[in-house]
């Protein structure tokens, strides 16, 4: 049987615990770095992760690789699965990175940054933290161009699609020079990485049933895959659920979408290419009852303004990226995609925290009725039982949205959701379906919903 023991650059942990941004910042902070074993008790015995808990647990560490250390460290820190003696084991790799780290939760405080001594953590006092910030501050940004992928056995094929769909004519042999994907070592770069067909950058789109997110909804993930494809299917997600809506009161009848999709795919887009993918790999999209949102880092280059930014003046984070995306027509030279967005919901819907740039684009259902769904049940509004009825139509509509959001929901979610009994959702179900609205697709177990 394997042993493992625990030494100055290896930390072994039985479970995922609170104590894991704490390792992963002291790591970050120590010359050599180190390896976080998940799986493997204190005394070597592998006892791998929990049964069924392997993706729960890979989704709660790249959150904290993500949301709970700072600066951004994902250039620094990878994380990957592997069996050992049949049992699943999460495995963390941990360089020593090029600036002061420290826990998001504490700050810049003896008890949010660490270095290690052997097998522990030791606290940093005040004056070494000031010592390595002050140092920090002269290392110049990374260039995704020139850091190394994390893997070398990089393919381009769906890439290469996207370019000779766009007359985009190369030679396989100057491939790799003419696309600036490998650095002055001639490895694979970063911006490689995420151009691959295979690679781990995760695109998350999260959906809540409410304006907040206490009531989380489902999370979809795109990514696994070239970046371009990624970003598209986030997008084509996102077009999907842009309900139109029509107003009956008017010849000819007038419709709408809820949103914007020129806005929202413009607002993406920049999102994307403007990232600071250096720092960070998870933009996301966050879908609320009243409005999404596109959360991107990387902040307004240091050469503009926030007028300028604002106005369109365009300075791309990565200019070959930039390039790539220009080619492949998901972009354009002239700085357009911002005021797109501007002139569609105002300067407003820049939200701009630090590093990190919010777009809010509002869903607009104002005076209208939803044409998929508004004129079948308009036809039971006045009978003899009109307010059980108004009841029905309430509860009715939040199970249609709530579908269309997500139309894996089981019942027993839907109840949660609903706050009503599994029987009620069951009986709702069927009156929906009853009245041709809705159509169950597949199997009772395992199949979906489609709102018709």
């Amino acid at each position: 049987m394997l042993r493992f023991d625990e030494t100055d650059k290896y930390e072994l942990k039985e479970i995922l615990n609170d104590a894991l941004p704490k390792e992963i910042e002291t790591y970050l902070n120590t010359e050599g770095g180190g390896h976080i074993y998940i799986g493997v008790n204190k005394i070597g015995e592998v006892v791998g992760i929990k049964e069924g808990k392997l993706d729960e647990t890979m989704l709660k560490v790249a959150d904290v690789i993500t949301d709970q250390v700072l600066p951004k460290c994902n250039e620094y820190v990878h994380a990957h699965h592997e069996i050992i003696e049949n049992k699943d084991v999460i495995i963390i790799d941990i360089k020593r990175g090029n600036k002061l780290y420290y826990q998001k939760k504490y700050g810049m405080t003896p008890k949010g940054c660490h270095y290690r001594v052997g097998t522990k953590c030791q606290e940093m006092t005040p004056e070494e933290i000031e010592k390595r910030f002050i140092s920090s501050l002269n290392i110049p940004e990374p260039d995704i161009c020139e850091m190394e992928s994390y893997r070398q056995d990089l393919t381009f094929q769906i890439l290469k699609n996207y370019l000779s769909t766009h007359n985009y004519h190369y030679n396989d042999e100057t491939f790799d020079a003419n696309l600036k994907l490998r650095n002055k070592e001639g490895k694979y770069n970063y911006m490689a990485f995420l151009l691959a067909d295979e690679n781990d950058i995760v695109i998350n789109v999260a959906t809540f049933a409410t304006n907040d997110k206490t009531e989380y909804l489902k999370r979809n993930e795109f990514g696994g895959k070239c970046l371009l494809l990624a970003m598209e299917q986030a997008k084509n997600y996102i077009e999907a659920i842009n309900q139109v809506y029509v107003d009956t009161k008017v010849r000819p009848r007038r419709e709408k979408p809820m949103f914007n999709m020129d806005a929202f795919k413009e607002a993406w887009y920049n999102a994307c290419v403007h990232y600071k993918w250096s720092e960070a790999k998870n933009p996301g999209i966050y879908v609320y009852s009243d409005r999404l949102e596109i959360e991107s880092f990387g902040g307004i280059p240091k050469s503009l303004t926030k007028e300028q930014f604002l106005k369109g003046t365009s300075k791309p984070v990565n200019e070959k990226l930039f390039d790539i995306f220009k080619t492949c027509g998901f972009v354009e030279e002239s700085g357009h995609g911002v005021p797109t967005v501007t002139k569609a919901y105002g300067e407003k819907s820049y939200i701009f925290e630090g590093e990190f740039i919010k777009v809010v684009i509002p869903f607009d259902r104002t005076g209208f009725f939803d044409g998929s769904t508004q004129e079948n049940e308009n036809t039971t509004q006045k009978t003899t039982q009109e307010n059980e009825n108004t009841t029905q139509k309430t509860t009715q509509e939040k199970l249609i949205e709530l579908l269309r959001v997500n139309p894996n929901l089981s019942r027993s979610d839907l109840a949660i959701l609903l706050k009503i009994s599994e029987d009620g959702v069951k009986y709702q179900l069927k009156k929906l379906k009853d009245k041709g609205i809705i159509v169950h697709v597949g199997p009772d177990k395992g199949g979906h919903w489609e709102v018709k």
